[in-house]
């Protein structure tokens, strides 16, 4: 990845969550980077960087993105069933081919880190090659699995369960520890399937993601092919697939007996309120989620959501649950984008320690904005959030990955 220098020391206002996850806003202070941690955060002196105007945030942390998809993301729209079979499994298709999907590899770490995303949950096209490449590629942080397949989808797409899991049990250690498990959605495997993945996650000690209950058509699909388990959440259930190692992707239409069985067994959900716009699924109901006790974090879901941006995310989620009678804050939403993710993801990375906040002994993953006038935290976030759509991507003036700087004019040489 493209990188211009090392940071050493920092100087500006800083937005970030505290230990327990308080969104807290400090004035002035100096952030100092040793070996792509961050050192100390102090007040200045005289020997600091001279004042500025600069506010620096956490470097965002996205549990729901495909990758291969990102080139087409925002293009199509449509009902979730007819828009994967038309749109998007004929570009994943494309990425059976090294060259391609090194190509794009390349092109979209860059694109999601200049929108301020630092570390990230990935879903991978069905060829453990392409993932093999994409994970070579990214830093520390980033994580993907290849998505498992093995009926209901394009020949091209099909494959041998058995040959997929050992090629993932093949993997070099150091990438197998940031692989995912990733059956594609229930439709994709079959009972035998399933449960053959889950207990393969189980024995690997790997994280699993998926997606569950984003459209009505989907849940009546799943029904009809699961007839003995008692809802969709239950399929994956009955698998094994669900526990603290696990993030489902939306759940949107979800029964009481359902959203209980989250939470018994500690499963995370990604809520992705751009895509479920975008594909007309319906409002993820947080409100029911809290009162459950279900832990949730933002993500963006591209390619059904349009842009790479987790400030896209947090806006619109806090529209699109207005519009419902549901307040979700800005400091909220700046939580479930940095702190929340990151702390999951810490819990099965003791390196990550820190993830998602501004903290020593934490990785130096920071981004950069002009400093509002507010000083108060909700009112900088919604400051920083009042933008036109079109400027969301690139809408951080530095970002610093590990301590070093992204080449923020790199794009061109991808």
């Amino acid at each position: 990845m493209m990188r211009d220098d090392q940071a050493t020391s920092l100087r500006g206002a800083l937005l970030t969550c505290d230990p327990q996850g308080e969104v807290q806003y400090f004035d002035d202070r100096v952030i100092d980077i040793v070996d792509g941690k961050i050192a100390a955060i102090r007040h200045p002196d005289a020997q600091s960087p001279p004042p500025s105007e600069h506010l620096w945030l956490p470097g965002f942390v996205d549990l729901h993105c495909h990758w291969p998809q990102s080139h087409i993301r925002g293009r199509f729209a449509g009902a979730l069933l007819p828009w994967l079979r038309e749109h998007i499994w004929p570009a994943e298709i494309t990425f059976s081919d090294e060259k391609i999907a090194h190509q794009h590899g390349r092109k979209f770490l860059w694109q999601l880190q200049r929108a301020g995303t630092t570390a990230a949950l990935l879903f991978g096209p069905p060829f453990t090659q392409a993932s093999r490449t994409l994970l070579s590629l990214s830093p520390d942080g980033f994580f993907e699995g290849p998505a498992l397949m093995e009926c209901n989808c394009p020949d091209e797409m099909v494959s041998d369960l058995d040959e997929a899991l050992e090629s993932i049990a093949q993997l070099p250690v150091d990438l197998l520890k940031r692989t995912v498990i990733s059956p594609r959605f229930a439709p994709n495997l079959s009972t035998a399937g399933l449960r053959k993945t889950g207990d393969f996650a189980r024995r690997s000690d790997l994280l699993v993601q998926s997606h569950l209950s984003e459209n009505l058509d989907e849940v009546q699909w799943v029904a009809d092919l699961f007839p003995d388990s008692d809802s969709y959440t239950d399929v994956y259930h009955r698998a094994g697939l669900l526990g603290p190692k696990t993030i489902m992707a939306h759940a949107i239409h979800l029964s009481d007996q359902e959203l209980q069985r989250l939470a018994q067994t500690g499963t995370l959900i990604a809520h992705c309120p751009t895509a479920n716009e975008a594909l007309g699924s319906g409002r993820m109901p947080v409100e029911r989620m809290d009162a459950a006790g279900i832990n949730w974090v933002l993500a963006t879901d591209v390619g059904a959501g349009p842009l790479l941006s987790q400030l896209h995310v947090m806006r619109v989620c806090m529209e699109q649950h207005q519009q419902a009678g549901v307040d979700v804050s800005a400091c909220e939403a700046f939580k479930r984008a940095t702190w929340t993710p990151g702390q999951w993801l810490t819990q099965h990375n003791p390196r990550l320690k820190g993830l998602g906040t501004i903290m020593v002994d934490g990785p130096a993953h920071l981004i950069r904005f002009n400093r509002p006038r507010a000083t108060q935290a909700e009112a900088v976030i919604r400051c920083i959030l009042d933008r036109p759509e079109d400027q969301f991507e690139l809408a951080p003036d530095e970002v610093i990955v590990w301590g070093s700087r992204l080449a923020i004019a790199a794009q061109s040489e991808l």
